[in-house]
């Protein structure tokens, strides 16, 4: 066998060595997670046509980098500002069929405020559903892992989530100690709809250090009466519907609140809902914001 030139038997190893992670991407193995339904997607490759059918669900997708590959998101979208300029394919009357399937995407990402029938109506198109239905603060962790992992970019959200629970950690040590706990009432609307037992902002309340008046209700949404919250007399009130209009002066005007503790002590605080009501990352910015509201000069 006659023995190649050194030089060229050179080359032959180098263009091998090249070419070898090639290879190995194309017999990489296909994408398997389980969604909050417990049920199992199979991705063959990392999807780059991403359909978001939430609000939530766009502000974890660009938290981990993905915005280039996110063709579609819903009606509500408002964060980040880059994702409102993208196709809106799913509105209050469910989803826009002909948009989704002319984007051809590789995977459509949901969230518990989609409903069901819509979920089995996609999946009957035989397009790839990811449910996500967080129920804590640390389910939207999990969820943030979960995107990652279907997306293909599990290191980046590690990361992310590492990030995410530190500043947990430094709100919980710093307020944990802290007494008393102020009393607090959140205001999902001008009629006393308010936050209880089982939603995130509940768990805020507590994390940021304070005592939600409604913790002991069995509800995550619970109507409150004027009587009942009169006698509670939080020491600050959370306005989650200033974005409706509702001020620190219309509060203050409302019969029978001048005498509320947290009206004449100046503790009434307009407050972004969407910290605190939607389960992406933005979650823990709702955190660090109402443990300052909460405890001012607690965190740095």
């Amino acid at each position: 066998m006659k023995r190649l030139p050194s030089a060229l038997l050179a080359l032959l190893l180098i263009l091998g060595a090249w070419a070898a992670p090639v290879h190995a991407r194309a017999t990489a193995s296909p994408i398997v997670v389980v969604d909050d339904q417990h049920t199992t997607l199979t991705l063959q490759t990392a999807p780059r046509h991403i359909i978001s059918l939430a609000p939530n669900v766009t502000e974890i997708l660009f938290s981990l980098g993905l915005g280039p590959r996110v063709v579609g998101v819903s009606t509500a979208t408002d964060y980040p500002e880059a994702a409102t300029k993208l196709p809106v394919i799913y509105t209050l009357n469910g989803p826009v069929l002909e948009k989704i399937l002319a984007l051809k995407p590789d995977l459509l990402i949901s969230a518990a405020i989609v409903p069901q029938t819509t979920v089995t109506k996609l999946r009957s198109l035989h397009l790839k559903v990811l449910v996500t239905d967080p129920h804590d603060i640390p389910g939207i962790l999990h969820d943030i892992t979960l995107v990652g992992d279907a997306a293909g970019v599990p290191g980046t959200a590690t990361k992310e989530v590492a990030a995410l629970q530190r500043r947990i950690n430094i709100v919980t040590a710093a307020t944990s100690p802290l007494k008393p706990r102020p009393t607090v009432f959140y205001e999902l609307d001008k009629t006393l709809y308010t936050v209880g037992h089982g939603s995130f902002m509940d768990s805020l309340i507590t994390m940021a250090g304070g005592r939600n008046i409604a913790a002991g209700v069995n509800n995550p949404y619970p109507q409150l009466s004027a009587e009942a919250l009169l006698a509670d007399n939080p020491q600050v009130i959370l306005l989650g519907d200033a974005a409706y209009g509702i001020s620190v002066a219309s509060v203050a005007g409302r019969p029978g609140w001048s005498a509320i503790s947290a009206v004449k002590n100046h503790r009434v605080y307009p407050f972004n809902d969407d910290l605190a009501s939607r389960p992406g990352p933005r979650i823990v910015d709702g955190l660090e914001k109402l443990a300052r509201l909460l405890h001012p000069g607690a965190l740095r």
